[in-house]
């Protein structure tokens, strides 16, 4: 009986994962160590902080995101947002529970997406039932790395995707539009400081050259 528990235990020191959540394509344990630092610092939810971070640089929100479901056991990450918590808790409570559906190994939510109130109460229950010390927190260090090419929101597809509710879909595609928005007025920007240039250069050469004529 010792033998097999002592077989048990090793098997799970073994394991490839963390705490036996599943890896995302493309997440290296080194990886998810990092965003398990991030998320304690940050929060679950702050994606953008942790991109500027500079910790996971080969990382877009979307992978981030995907890996999180994964690493707390369940899809919806609403209410868990802005939360510093012990991630491994969450995924033993979620591996623990009976009768649910799961995808990828998380939790699937069945039943009606809760309104603002009942969101507002259950991230509280999880504040304290998972929080972790400001202590703990003030000792997080992260790595930092550099790659500005990075996507630092969902695409299309990727909120197309069934992983997010009807509500994280909807504030996902604002994000998105907030992005988008931006681009379209940088390059406005920029084609109108081009051609503002292109005219004064013009300007320039023509009243160059009617000088050199007025020479001749």
């Amino acid at each position: 009986m010792e033998k097999q528990k002592r077989k048990k235990h090793g098997a799970h020191n073994e394991s490839k994962s963390l705490w036996n959540y599943t890896l995302s394509p493309g997440w290296s344990q080194e990886e998810v160590k990092i965003l398990k630092l991030a998320l304690q610092k940050f929060g679950i939810g702050k994606w953008r902080s942790i991109i500027q971070s500079e910790c996971l640089p080969d990382k877009s929100i979307g992978q981030i995101y995907i890996q999180t479901q994964r690493m707390l056991g369940q899809q919806s990450l609403g209410d868990f947002m802005g939360l510093q918590i012990d991630l491994e808790k969450v995924w033993i409570d979620n591996n623990q529970k009976k009768g649910v559906m799961r995808k990828n190994g998380c939790v699937i939510n069945t039943g009606d997406n809760p309104n603002k109130e009942e969101r507002k109460q259950r991230i509280e229950e999880n504040r304290q039932k998972y929080s972790i010390t400001q202590e703990e927190i003030n000792k997080i260090k992260l790595p930092r790395f550099k790659n500005d090419c990075v996507a630092k929101y969902f695409t299309i597809q990727e909120i197309e995707n069934d992983q997010f509710t009807t509500i994280e879909k909807l504030q996902h595609f604002v994000n998105l539009e907030v992005e988008i928005d931006k681009k379209v007025k940088k390059i406005q920007f920029m084609k109108s400081h081009t051609n503002g240039n292109s005219n004064l250069n013009g300007n320039g050469n023509h009243i160059q050259n009617n000088h050199l004529d007025e020479q001749k």
